[in-house]
């Protein structure tokens, strides 16, 4: 006796198997994509020196800043100190970009780079800000006798 009823599920099961192997390809191919976007946006950005250091606790630190940035592909970035609205400076279509600020704050800084196209932060890096001596309350007095 012949039946149809075991080729039917396979032939289900076989149809079933080629759509999600079909979906997982699909799928593998779409995180390949995204990954080598995300590659293609990656940007070394950094600030030498990393930090600077003051006397006394609260006292403004004074330095010149080389901020540095490297991408594989050519983007365009305007260069931004986190707080302030006004950019330092913007460059299109650069992969490589040295650049040199003043720095004088008495508390660390951040600076970022955003896309020109829609302001989105790219990568940040901190210019942090310590000091040798803290800052006391009591003054000193001197007496030689």
């Amino acid at each position: 006796m012949y039946s149809n009823i075991g080729k039917g599920i396979a032939i289900v099961d076989a149809r079933v198997l080629l759509l999600i192997f079909f979906s997982l390809s699909f799928l593998n191919f779409v995180q390949a994509e995204e990954i080598n976007m995300l590659k293609s946006e990656h940007v070394d950005f950094t600030a030498l020196p990393e930090q600077c250091v003051t006397l006394r606790q609260g006292r403004a630190c004074f330095a010149t800043v080389e901020l540095q940035w490297h991408s594989d592909a050519k983007q365009s970035f305007c260069l931004y100190q986190e707080g302030k609205k006004k950019q330092l400076g913007c460059w299109q279509n650069n992969n490589n970009v040295q650049i040199k600020v003043e720095f004088e704050s008495n508390k660390s800084v951040k600076y970022q780079l955003r896309a020109l196209s829609d302001n989105k932060v790219i990568a940040e890096t901190k210019v942090e800000v310590s000091w040798q001596h803290k800052s006391t309350s009591r003054k000193r007095r001197w007496r030689l006798f």
